[in-house]
């Protein structure tokens, strides 16, 4: 599977083997979840010598907490969702209910993963935690991206429904 289609980034520090086999064990099948290890040894912005100018005028990075969080051996998830799903469309409702209620998501606050089906929503387009009650709609949401029964979903919503002409005669009035 190549990145771009993958729901999930997780990183794992250095340090933290057990919990990098544990998020593998919980995420060991689904192949929209990739974990990795964190593989920097120190800061890339630090020039190695005087005479190369820096090329980077900023950090690429989009989460900056993710290095303090790294550092005190606690592992970072990506969600990597790249449109919007509504999630209190009445059908999509009823595929996370019923087809992937048995699905894992992380929390990175508590450090734990949770099944879809065991995270309360008290709002109709919010899932939080159920254990320090952080927002997780947008690993929900990068999740329901890649999964194999939101595939055909999408897949159907992009064809074209074939509608009979109101001039057609029924299929009734041609047996009658």
């Amino acid at each position: 599977m190549q990145d771009s289609e993958r729901s999930l980034l997780i990183v794992v520090p250095r340090t933290g083997q057990e919990a990098g086999r544990s998020l593998l064990q919980v995420f060991g099948e689904d192949p929209a979840v990739q974990v990795v290890v964190d593989r920097r040894f120190n800061d890339r912005r630090v020039r190695s010598g005087a005479f190369r100018p820096e090329r980077r005028h900023g950090e690429r990075r989009h989460r900056l907490d993710a290095d303090s969080e790294l550092r005190v051996d606690r592992w970072i998830a990506i969600p990597r969702a790249s449109s919007q799903i509504d999630l209190g469309d009445p059908d999509a409702k009823a595929i996370l209910f019923l087809c992937c209620s048995q699905h894992a998501v992380p929390c990175q606050r508590c450090q734990d993963t949770y099944r879809i089906g065991w995270i309360s929503r008290s709002d109709t387009a919010l899932f939080s935690c159920p254990l320090c009650g952080s927002d997780l709609t947008a690993v929900v949401a990068a999740h329901a991206q890649t999964c194999v029964y939101w595939a055909s979903r999408v897949s159907s919503a992009k064809k074209p429904r074939t509608r009979v002409s109101v001039e057609e005669p029924s299929a009734r009035a041609a047996t009658g």
